[in-house]
């Protein structure tokens, strides 16, 4: 019943990355943002006969603040008193929940345990919200049920032989406890669940034999399972994911019109671009590299069928992002300009993680989602996009080797990134 996960489960979920380019790796630091006194989140805990929770922690979760990730994060703990009164003071504006457990003396786990309270949404002037907790005796025999859709775009196609994995909220740590696979219908079903808070978790690697294979995923929010009763989950969704500003700069050894045209990969879907994309850019660039009078450089973003499995990369933590990311763009060969521009873009767009692991795809690797043609060819041409993995804790990351590109002559300079789950 109870399993380990694979290989490619250690590559979705948050673990250990030392840095390569910065010499002193990851530092921890707290990722918190600034607190409002007297917010707080305050109750009682009581135990199944409707007395005091004694021996209880109080666990309180976070939703997360930017996608990709629809489950609770834990962030704090504390203990009940002897009368089961628990209370968190001095919160963040957010939204949260809590949950209490007693844990098992003999094992690990809860030998009781809560729900998740209702939502309690903290604001800039918010009093104290009251959850009272009530502690249910561990059973294990629950269902989870269950179907999983992947989305291409265009049409929603039940995803068959989709790894499917359930997670305890053990303390603070999600814990897999079991893992099934998706039958032809995209269906599945979990047995002798115990009681307790969970989430669940799919993911189907597509093209798994192609350079950069592409990882679909799906989680759900946190549920109960009361360890009796059947859960009948929402349909999950396999969704593409979003490429966010590649940015295309050119600068021309003379002014003069270039033509610019994006050829796409197989389920590459383009969702924005500015100015108009149409059927191709048809631009005035000046010597500065001026667009049309008005663009700095041309904007796109895309959609493509999952994250690329990439196992080279860099670690920072979340107090040294601006600064290794700035090292990491000048090595990848961006001026200061185009720096300035990539910063301003990521650091108002990423989430406060504790660490972040940065994995990068280069130049020509780019083509088999997107192929970019300017017409007059350019003597350089720089490409690179990041794709960004926040987490709590980490893993080790070999450091990519990095081709310098001598930008002499008319030149094309390219960034863009995603957030991967």
């Amino acid at each position: 019943m109870f399993t380990l996960r694979t290989t490619l489960q250690r590559l979705i979920f948050p673990i250990i990355f030392t840095t390569a380019i910065l010499a002193s790796g990851c530092s921890d630091d707290d990722p918190t943002g600034p607190s409002i006194p007297g917010a707080d989140i305050s109750g009682v805990v009581r135990n199944q006969n409707g007395g005091p929770g004694t021996g209880s922690t109080v666990f309180l979760g976070r939703d997360p603040v930017y996608f990709p990730r629809p489950a609770t994060i834990v962030i704090d703990s504390v203990q009940a008193d002897d009368l089961g009164s628990y209370e968190f003071d001095e919160l963040e504006v957010g939204s949260y929940l809590v949950y209490a457990g007693v844990w098992d003396g003999g094992d690990e786990g809860f030998s009781l345990v809560s729900p998740f309270s209702r939502r309690l949404n903290i604001a800039a002037k918010s009093a104290g919200h009251v959850a009272n907790l009530a502690l249910q005796e561990v059973a294990n025999d629950g269902v989870v049920e269950g179907e999983i859709f992947h989305e291409d775009g265009q049409s929603e196609t039940p995803a068959d032989s989709t790894n499917v994995a359930l997670y305890l909220y053990q303390g603070a740590e999600f814990v897999m406890v079991d893992e099934t696979a998706t039958n032809a219908d995209g269906r599945f079903t979990l047995e002798e669940v115990g009681t307790g808070n969970y989430t669940v978790t799919a993911d189907k690697v597509l093209n798994p034999g192609a350079q950069f294979p592409l990882l679909v995923f799906a989680e759900s929010e946190a549920f109960f399972c009361d360890g009796e009763d059947l859960i009948l989950l929402d349909r999950l969704i396999l969704r593409d994911l979003m490429v966010e500003k590649p940015a295309v700069y050119i600068y021309p050894e003379q002014a003069g019109r270039f033509q610019v045209d994006l050829e796409f990969g197989p389920g590459i879907r383009l969702t924005a671009s500015e100015p108009d994309y149409g059927a191709g850019w048809d631009v005035f660039v000046d010597e500065s590299g001026r667009i049309d009078a008005t663009w700095s450089y041309l904007f796109y973003e895309i959609a493509m069928p999952g994250a690329p499995l990439i196992t080279q990369g860099w670690c920072l933590s979340w107090s040294r992002l601006p600064a290794g990311l700035e090292s990491i763009t000048a090595d990848l060969g961006l001026n200061a300009a185009e720096r300035d521009d990539f910063l301003d873009y990521w650091m108002s767009r990423l989430p406060r993680r504790n660490y972040y692991g940065i994995r990068p795809v280069f130049g020509n690797d780019l083509a088999a989602w997107v192929r970019l043609e300017v017409t007059p060819v350019p003597d350089a041409v720089l490409r690179f996009w990041l794709f960004f993995k926040g987490s709590d804790t980490a893993e080790e990351l070999t450091a990519p080797r990095i081709h310098e590109i001598e930008r002499s002559g008319t030149t094309v300079v390219e960034w863009g990134g995603a957030v991967t789950p």
